[in-house]
């Protein structure tokens, strides 16, 4: 496959992604609210749910590492670093992408420590912080920061 279908498969398998963080986040809210106790099938639902942003990841660094936009951005880095564009692909987006699937991994690490306890208010509080690192670094077509269209 070459850099254009990689692209287009990463688009569409945001999508994805999204859904799945969406049925996440109700789920852990909806296990939050009602006090539930963390048992070992939830901590491998939400192992599933990390290997689905996992493999996003995965993707996005094999774009990354092809992608004429991050390899231009590195060829002259104090010009490129004033450009948005650029700098929005070169750097924020995969740093941003990067911290938060890594701390999505530390989370689910910690979770399974937390089987057989009301864990679900612990990854509450700090899941929604990595749902807005993450969904602030999409390049959504409504953005200021970059305009990349929604499908490709």
């Amino acid at each position: 496959m070459n850099y254009s279908h990689w692209l287009i498969f990463h688009s569409y398998y945001r999508w994805l992604v999204l859904i799945a963080m969406l049925i996440q986040l109700l789920w852990i809210y909806w296990q939050h609210k009602y006090k539930r106790i963390f048992k070992a099938s939830d901590w491998q639902l939400l192992l599933g749910f990390t290997l689905l942003y996992n493999i996003q990841l995965l993707l996005g660094w094999l774009l990354y590492c092809s992608s004429p936009i991050s390899m231009g951005f590195w060829q002259d880095l104090p010009a490129n670093l004033k450009n948005r564009q650029l700098r929005f692909f070169g750097l924020e987006h995969m740093s941003m992408m990067t911290l938060g699937i890594l701390l999505f991994n530390v989370l689910t690490i910690i979770a399974k420590k937390k089987i057989g306890s009301p864990a679900f208010s612990y990854l509450w509080k700090r899941i929604i912080w990595i749902y807005l690192i993450i969904l602030c670094s999409v390049p959504w077509s409504f953005s200021p920061l970059t305009s990349r269209p929604n499908f490709r």
